[in-house]
């Protein structure tokens, strides 16, 4: 299919070139010889060979016709083989242009031109008849160009969808995962340094209890206020999980004292140091790499001090969590750790765009260190070169403003060789075209205003007639203006702004950029249809006679008439193209609006039932195991409590679990670990 696409365009190319070389064959004087016939064919060949490789290799294809269109012209009668050495050139500029960037293709059209007008130059000698021609070669270039310019910025749009597709795509298959990972992260964040210090307090006063009774009373308290906390915590979490949006910011500060606090009670001196106006997710996170940060302190360095400093530098906040060497031989002698410490930490610095570091320090204790940039002065991280798409549409209007001024003063001039005009009437010709084409430049940003001067423009031709400083020839030459009001209703149909109107009560918004109801865009047709034509006729009859004949109201409405109806066909067929590319544009955006939103959609349904199956997880097991401890404590048993809690630490464990289903095993955390060792 690849191949057939190839070879289609280069063979129906060099049919229609011998098609229509034959029929013309039949007519001109003297007939061709077999050398003529032999040559135009050979250049076909030749062509059509060139033309194959426009794909795969353009420049290539493009030298290959210039080669030909140069040698055909050189070789052969003036206007033999038209569509090989023109339109083939065209076809593979298009190509170049549309398969390369802007330098290549900017450096192609300039050679292309410049080689397309070396044969004119050897047959016409570098003077003013020239000029026409020259300025005709670079107007058809320069659409070529500006067409394959289109081509290749489509292409770059339509990949950049098709990766925001497939990356979205991606996302939605990792949600479920990233979920379950911030959810066990929750989980482990909110109970286990709750129920590790239960654990730590009960099995003390099992221990010391019968020297210490108090110590029992106090421990009985300890896991019964604790376990209380922990099951509101775990409710909250269950209905913040229910609901479809998370909390909102909070003040931190208060937050993170009362955790410190918390560890205090449980016998451990903690120093704290931290800004009194903690909000935001830095500080949300700071609370939890904290918690768990004191929750390894206590487990693998119990009754050694620590300390917790916070401030603020260049924009992040930097926090900082020591503990000191474990007075006795040390390593989670209870057995309750689950893994998970120092890699949520460093998930929970890394997903605010931020480091963490944790290791041993050098007098034995332990120091976790993070870097949180703070919301209002996090910096995106660069990804490349950004596209400069207003420089690319200044550049876009640019050429098309070129093109217009190319071809309408490029045939302005040529007409001009059929009337005797000096070299100053030709010099404000063009300038007269070239200030007509002049607003063109901003077509996109302001279409409608742009109509309106192009159209104002135009009253400047029968000025200059009126005042003399033209010739009354030179109104015929004058009509190649049109070509800027065509470029202007397109502009308007495929660029032109919604006409504001009171939106009805009860319509639902849109989701695309271009709004449903009409934007009254082929009012620009009547507009330029009726501007051109005041403008033309106000010409013609600027020396009171219309075509030899003096000026009457029959004469004006007889030429009036089909004027008017040349110009409508035109700036309808060129406003329905506008409206045409509109349609598809907003089509496509559509498309892919509906895409993303779908995949979005879905990828939030998949968040919302791993939110709800967790949380159906934590009603059926967790709370209800926490619910004993706090039965055990109030009855007074402190092996019921040491029981309740080590069962809830299971459940816990098992809903992690299932959590982890699917993904890759980790390795098994050893029973024991010495002091200062590195910590998972």
């Amino acid at each position: 299919m690849v191949r057939t696409r190839r070879w289609l365009l280069p063979l129906l190319l060099a049919a229609a070139q011998l098609a229509l070389w034959c029929a013309e064959a039949r007519t001109t004087e003297p007939a061709p010889g077999a050398a003529a016939w032999i040559t135009a064919s050979v250049a076909t060949a030749a062509c059509v060979l060139a033309l194959g490789q426009r794909r795969r290799a353009p420049l290539v294809a493009l030298a290959g016709t210039l080669t030909v269109s140069v040698l055909a012209r050189l070789a052969l009668p003036p206007d033999t083989l038209n569509l090989v050495t023109v339109v083939a050139v065209l076809v593979a500029l298009f190509s170049v242009t549309a398969l390369s960037d802007w330098g290549r293709g900017l450096s192609a059209t300039a050679v292309a031109c410049a080689v397309q007008f070396l044969p004119s130059a050897a047959e016409h000698g570098f003077g003013g008849a020239l000029l026409p021609d020259w300025f005709l070669t670079v107007g058809y270039c320069s659409v070529a160009a500006a067409l394959g310019a289109g081509r290749r910025h489509w292409r770059g749009e339509r990949r950049v969808s098709l990766l925001r597709l497939a990356r979205a795509e991606r996302g939605k298959k990792r949600a479920a995962d990233a979920e379950r990972d911030r959810l066990a992260q929750e989980l482990h964040d909110i109970s286990a340094h709750h129920l590790t210090s239960v654990v730590v307090s009960v099995e003390a006063a099992r221990r010391l209890g019968g020297s210490r009774p108090e110590l029992v009373t106090d421990a009985l308290a300890f896991a019964r206020r604790t376990a209380e906390e922990t099951r509101s915590a775990l409710e909250r979490l269950v209905t913040v999980m229910r609901a479809d949006d998370g909390p909102a910011d909070r003040p931190m500060t208060a937050a993170i004292e009362e955790l410190v606090a918390g560890f205090g009670k449980v016998g451990r001196p903690i120093a704290v140091s931290l800004p009194a106006d903690l909000a935001g997710p830095a500080a949300e996170a700071a609370h939890g790499i904290v918690r768990e940060a004191l929750t390894n302190a206590l487990r693998y360095a119990p009754g050694a001090p620590a300390a917790v400093r916070m401030e603020r530098a260049d924009g992040a906040l930097l926090l900082t969590v020591d503990n000191g060497r474990p007075p006795g031989a040390a390593g989670d002698r209870l057995g309750i750790g689950s893994g998970r410490g120092v890699a949520g930490m460093r998930r929970r610095a890394t997903d605010l765009g931020g480091q963490l570091t944790a290791g041993p320090r050098p007098d034995g204790g332990w120091r976790v260190h993070a870097v949180l940039p703070e919301p209002s002065s996090a910096r995106g991280v660069p990804t490349g070169r950004r596209r400069d798409f207003t420089r690319e549409q200044r550049i876009a209007d640019a050429a098309v403003f070129g093109f217009v001024t190319m071809v309408s003063v490029g045939a302005a001039l040529e007409a001009a060789d059929d009337s005797p005009l000096d070299a100053s009437v030709r010099l404000l010709l063009a300038l007269l075209l070239t200030a007509h084409a002049l607003p063109l430049l901003g077509r996109r940003r302001a279409p409608w205003v742009m109509l309106a001067a192009t159209c104002a423009t135009a009253l400047l031709w029968p000025a200059a007639l009126r005042s003399g400083m033209l010739p009354p020839a030179a109104a015929s030459c004058l009509l190649w203006g049109g070509c800027a009001e065509l470029a202007a209703v397109y502009a308007v149909a495929a660029y032109g702004r919604v006409l504001r109107t009171p939106p009805h009560a009860g319509s639902p918004p849109t989701g695309t950029a271009y709004p449903p109801r009409s934007r009254l865009t082929f009012l620009a047709v009547p507009a330029a249809v009726l501007s051109l034509a005041s403008a033309v006729m106000a010409s013609f009859a600027a020396d009171g006679r219309l075509l030899g004949d003096p000026v009457d109201p029959f004469g004006v409405v007889f030429l009036l008439v089909p004027l008017l109806c040349v110009l409508a066909g035109g700036c309808a067929l060129v406003w329905l193209a506008g409206w045409l590319v509109h349609r598809r544009r907003r089509r496509e955006l559509d498309r892919r609006h509906a895409e993303l939103s779908a995949l979005l959609s879905s990828t939030k349904d998949l968040v919302h039932d791993e939110r709800r199956r967790v949380a159906d997880g934590l009603r059926e097991t967790v709370l209800r195991e926490t619910d004993r401890v706090v039965s055990a404590a109030e009855a007074g048993s402190l092996d019921d409590v040491a029981a309740a809690t080590r069962a809830t630490l299971a459940a816990m464990r098992g809903l992690l679990g299932s959590l982890d289903a699917g993904k890759a095993p980790q390795a098994p955390r050893p029973a024991g670990t010495a002091a200062g060792s590195p910590r998972v």
